[in-house]
C-alpha cells in the first residue's frame, strides 16, 4: 500500500529480511465482495494458485456466505502474471456480453494453455550477508506447478548503450520467436524483480521481431523469494487453443 516494489527490494537487500506474507482472510473477502453483491452484481474471483496460497480456499469458504451462485471462484494455477492474464481475458470475454458460465468455461480452457519462462540471475545480486532472507527457496517448486513452465538460470544485466543484452535474455527472445506461431499474440506479460532495463530490452525486441500486439511489464517480488538470486525476469503468455468442432460451432453462433 505504502511502498513501491523497488523500495521493498531495496529494504530487503539492505536488511536481509523478507516482508511478512499473509493471504487474504475470509473477513477481507467479505469486505471486498459485499459492496458488489449489495449493488446487485455478481463476483468472479480469480485466485493465485491454490497450491501456493490459502487465498483460494478462503475465497471458496467466503462464497458460501453469500447466496448460491453470487460469488464464483477460479484457481488460476499460476503466480501473479498468469493470474493477470486470466483476469484480462475474463474482462474481454465479459465485455462481449457473455454470461459468467461462459467466462468460466473459457478461462478454464485458457488456464490449460498458459506458459511461462522465468530467468533467475546467477551473478550474486543477493545481500552481501549471504542467504539470510529467512525463507527457504520457494521459486523452483512453485514454478514447477505447471509442466509447461520453465525456470532457467543465467546472468541478467541491463542492456548497454548499444542495446546489447546477455545471452540468457536473448535465449528467451529466440525461444518465443521460434514458437510465435503457437503463441496467442494478443498479450504477453513480462514481470521483473530488480531487472527493469532488461525487461524493457526484452519488450522492445519482442515488439521488433514478433507479431505480439500487446506487451505489458509489471514489477514483481517473486525473485525476492529466492534466497540466493533475488533478481528475476519472467514471461507469461497463452498458447493458441486447438480448434475443435465445438469451438467452430461456438464461433458460428
Amino acid at each position: 500500500m505504502d511502498l513501491s516494489t523497488d523500495q521493498i527490494c531495496k529494504v530487503v537487500l539492505e536488511q536481509g529480511k523478507v516482508p511478512g506474507i499473509a493471504a487474504p482472510s475470509m473477513n477481507d473477502f467479505i469486505s471486498a465482495f459485499t459492496p458488489v453483491i449489495s449493488a446487485g452484481k455478481d463476483v468472479l474471483f480469480i485466485s493465485i494458485a491454490s497450491e501456493l496460497s490459502p487465498a483460494y480456499k478462503n475465497a471458496v469458504a467466503t462464497a458460501g456466505e453469500f447466496p448460491s451462485g453470487r460469488v464464483r471462484v477460479i484457481d488460476s494455477a499460476s503466480l501473479s502474471s498468469g493470474t493477470a492474464l486470466l483476469v484480462m481475458q475474463a474482462v474481454l470475454i465479459a465485455s462481449k456480453g457473455f454470461q459468467v458460465t461462459t467466462v468460466i468455461e473459457r478461462l478454464q480452457r485458457y488456464r490449460q494453455n498458459m506458459q511461462f519462462t522465468m530467468l533467475l540471475d546467477d551473478t550474486g545480486t543477493s545481500n552481501i550477508r549471504g542467504n539470510v532472507y529467512g525463507l527457504e527457496n520457494r521459486i523452483i517448486s512453485p514454478l514447477a506447478l505447471r509442466s509447461e513452465g520453465k525456470v532457467k538460470t543465467g546472468r541478467i544485466r541491463a542492456a548497454d548503450r548499444y542495446g546489447q543484452s546477455t545471452s540468457a535474455v536473448d535465449e528467451i527472445i529466440h525461444e518465443i520467436m521460434n514458437n510465435q506461431h503457437k503463441i496467442d499474440s494478443n498479450l504477453v506479460i513480462i514481470s521483473q524483480t530488480l531487472a527493469e532495463r532488461p525487461a524493457e530490452y526484452l519488450k522492445a525486441k519482442l515488439i521488433e521481431m514478433t507479431s505480439i500486439k500487446n506487451i505489458l511489464i509489471a514489477s514483481s517480488l517473486c525473485g525476492l523469494l529466492s534466497r540466493a538470486k533475488p533478481r528475476s525476469l519472467a514471461v507469461s503468455y497463452l498458447m493458441k487453443s486447438t480448434k475443435t468442432k465445438s469451438n467452430k460451432q461456438e464461433k458460428i453462433k
